[in-house]
């Protein structure tokens, strides 16, 4: 399957591979260090498998019954990644009622795909088209839609779900301000800005840090309908005072900052897009 969705590989320290025979990636057949053998029998039993080269990492691509599965692991024997080819009606319940549910419904489906990975959410992909367009939905296990990237080439990007290794100090502050979170993808921002998204007590939260790996703001998704009557009070007043300007969304983004919490109302008007800052107080920001 073709996959778009972009999580970082972040120094993760890989050893160099000592391969038998041919090198280049998506060699297939290649030997391996009997710890690579090792590691794939600890984790999946005497199954039949042939190894192929990713970059630096190996994979162990085998059935399951009739099931298509490629396990990647590291040069030193560490699992990283299962992908699984599954049938739709193998998603969960959630997954699938959130799909018959969305924007894509009507859409054909092609190829589904279920990626385990390490210390990292379980993701779901559902591959869509309508004419010439293809999309890959991204959905966590409790049904939440976390990205739908088009398909603009037919690059098999695997390798972009390999999970993220974090500096301690990011690990460190997301396990104080949100213990027990999951996460979902990592990914390098411009003005070198660290964004990490999260499922932490069912909500998904995008969590930025700078270049020092200090906490820069938390960001969710909340709806509109339950904002305060001061913020949406200030949002009626910036409506009347710009007429032919409207609501775009029913939801809006709380952005929460070491300094104080602020909303994102998305407007309209014609085809512009306006993004309106309001404080928890009901004050407009410029």
């Amino acid at each position: 399957m073709k996959l778009k969705m972009y999580f970082v590989m972040l120094a993760m320290g890989l050893m160099s591979l000592a391969v038998q025979g041919c090198s280049d990636d998506d060699d297939k057949g290649v030997s391996v260090p009997a710890e690579l053998e090792n590691a794939f029998v600890a984790k999946y039993g005497d199954v039949a498998h042939n190894w192929t080269t990713r970059g630096t990492n190996m994979v162990a691509e085998f059935k399951d019954g009739q099931t298509d599965v490629d396990a990647w692991f590291d040069a030193s024997g560490n699992w990283l990644m299962t992908e699984t080819d599954i049938r739709y009606d193998a998603l969960p319940a959630a997954v699938q009622a959130a799909f018959e549910a969305g924007d894509y419904k009507d859409w054909t489906r092609d190829d589904v795909d279920m990626l385990e990975r390490k210390d990292m959410e379980t993701i779901y992909v559902i591959e869509v088209e309508k004419g010439a367009e293809e999309y890959d939905l991204y959905y966590n296990e409790a049904g939440v839609l976390v990205k739908a990237v088009k398909d603009v080439d037919a690059d098999d990007d695997s390798e972009d779900y390999l999970p993220a290794s974090l500096p301690e100090a990011v690990t460190a502050k997301l396990t104080e301000k949100y213990p027990g979170y999951k996460m979902l993808e990592a990914e390098n921002e411009q003005d070198n800005i660290l964004e990490v998204d999260i499922w932490v007590d069912n909500k998904k939260l995008e969590v930025r840090f700078n270049a020092a790996h200090e906490w820069v703001s938390t960001t969710e998704d909340v709806l509109y309908a339950g904002l305060s009557e001061d913020v949406k009070t200030a949002v009626q007043n910036y409506l009347t005072a710009h007429p032919g300007t409207e609501l775009d969304d029913t939801e809006a983004d709380k952005v929460t900052t070491p300094e104080g919490t602020y909303y994102v109302i998305e407007l309209e008007k014609g085809e512009q897009d306006i993004y309106l800052k309001v404080n928890e107080d009901g004050t407009v920001i410029q």
